[in-house]
């Protein structure tokens, strides 16, 4: 069963698609046309033919109309209105997924109203101080994170922060995705415990073995990343904006996932730009709801990593990578609504000055609203009142959500060497194929994990059909078992790289 939330100008309903899991085959949701069909037999539903289905948040911006075909909105960018023969998958769909949906004014529809659970007592009845606490959401400290630890391929983090540094200068944000691998493996005890044990009695410690041996050993996830993929993106001195759903990011996303990698987290630059006194913190409100969003949407092992830059004792400028991830508690907040967020990104907002890269409609848009951005800060702003440390309040200091992870180095499953994409400099040409294709003759046995290149594959798949590229970052995954890539293929890089 997949959920999809609804969301109109009158608030957000929830539909439950059936998706065959189950073995059956009968009503299950596979089109957007399904979709409309079930929304239509909804109690809070409207007729197919009203229906407007999007998923861009714009389409709620629309100027009043019973077209369902128009497509411009207040902001004057064209909204793609989903296409009923689209498909769920081809749309990347998943549960908890948000579609935009509009219809005319003229129709009048149910609104599902939130049930209310009304603790009824008597007449006169008092309640203690215990018991309104106890309705309060109180805001704690979360010691570990879900992960033991995030490993970078050395030559992929010196790569990035070699970039951010030397030809950024720390002026602008960079951003990218981490793409490696999670390990799985059984939790030791500390120090700390094993002291413990030694303490211990004959008697205690038969007790605890007996308790011991009906549980389940507790694992711990270690992550690995091997590659960081820059998109292509307009940065700041404050944020990085980048498109997740473009072609190349797909393509990305495949070429990586054919590789056996998965995206198992993101990694950014804070630039030296004074942020006043988000300096006491080191997440901003922007960042840490930034991460809250995007575990929610990638799974609770998703990591943050920071690159910026210090001081040291010698007043020599050194740079650093910091790995984070939020609390389960600041991720569950976050979906029900309690944080400050701007309605377009679902991230705390920006300061003013930080709108470069947004398009000209939206920053005039933001300009007539008046809107405030003082939720960049070292505070984070929620719309309902937390307890924090026995006091009600609608400010939270950054560093009840973070938690910081153990950052480690290791070398990396996959060539290094070719240019990075979506740089300044250096371009990517055909000479860097034949130059990283000749250079490593020396050191790799097979074709294949000479090509075992993320960066490479990626160009490649600019110069060649990508369901061909797709199957070579397959072979490179299989070299170590003797795999190589088709002599075909072989021929074909070779041209293009104009090896003789």
């Amino acid at each position: 069963m997949v959920l999809l939330r609804i969301r109109t100008r009158d608030g957000t309903e929830r539909l439950e698609c059936a998706d065959g899991a189950g073995g059956g085959e009968n009503d299950v949701v596979k089109t957007i046309s399904d979709v409309k069909d079930l929304i239509s037999k909804q109690p809070w539903g409207v007729p197919v033919e009203n229906q407007s289905l999007s998923l861009d948040p714009s389409l709620l911006l629309r100027t009043s109309s019973e077209n369902a075909d128009e497509t411009k909105t207040k902001t004057k960018k064209e909204v793609v209105v989903l296409s009923p023969r689209k498909t769920l998958k081809s749309l990347q769909l998943k549960h908890g997924d948000i579609v935009y949906m509009t219809y005319p004014d003229s129709i009048e529809r149910e609104v599902t109203k939130m049930r209310v659970n009304v603790e009824t007592k008597p007449f006169g009845a008092k309640r203690t101080i215990e018991e309104m606490i106890s309705k309060q959401v109180r805001i704690g400290r979360q010691e570990r994170g879900n992960v033991a630890s995030v490993s970078f391929c050395g030559h992929a983090a010196n790569m990035f922060q070699s970039y951010v540094n030397n030809t950024l200068g720390f002026k602008q944000s960079r951003f990218g995705w981490l793409y490696g691998t999670k390990t799985k493996r059984k939790k030791e005890k500390t120090e700390e415990e094993k002291e413990k044990e030694k303490s211990k009695d004959a008697g205690s410690k038969k007790k605890e073995k007996d308790e011991e041996e009906g549980k389940e050993d507790e694992m711990i996830t270690e992550l690995f990343a091997d590659v960081i993929y820059e998109p292509n993106q307009n940065g700041n001195a404050y944020v990085a904006h980048v498109d997740e759903e473009d072609e190349e990011s797909q393509t990305a996303e495949a070429i990586a996932n054919a590789m056996g990698y998965e995206r198992i987290g993101c990694v950014f630059s804070q630039s030296d730009v004074d942020r006043g006194d988000e300096s006491v913190s080191a997440m901003s409100a922007h960042e840490v709801t930034l991460c809250a969003k995007l575990q929610a949407k990638y799974g609770k092992e998703f990591v943050t990593v920071i690159v910026v830059q210090f001081e040291d004792e010698d007043e020599e400028m050194q740079v650093t990578f910091e790995a984070f991830q939020v609390s389960d508690q600041c991720v569950k907040l976050y979906e029900d609504g309690f944080f400050e967020l701007d309605e377009k990104t679902g991230v705390a907002k920006l300061p003013a000055s930080s709108s470069a890269g947004i398009a000209k409609e939206e920053k005039e848009e933001e300009e007539e609203e008046g809107s405030s951005f003082s939720n960049w800060g070292s505070h984070t702003k929620l719309v309902k009142p937390v307890m924090v440390e026995r006091k009600d309040v609608t400010e939270v200091d950054n560093d009840f959500w973070i938690v910081a992870v153990p950052i480690k180095d290791h070398t990396g499953t996959a060539q290094s060497g070719f240019p990075i994409e979506n740089r300044l400099h250096p371009p990517q040409t055909a000479d860097d194929i034949r130059s990283a294709i000749q250079s490593r003759s020396a050191t790799c046995s097979s074709y294949a994990e000479k090509l075992r290149d993320f960066h490479l594959l990626l160009f490649l798949s600019k110069q060649m059909d990508k369901n061909d590229v797709l199957a070579i970052a397959e072979s490179t995954n299989d070299y170590i078992d003797g795999g190589d890539v088709s002599e075909g293929y072989k021929v074909l890089i070779d041209a293009i790289a104009g090896i003789a």
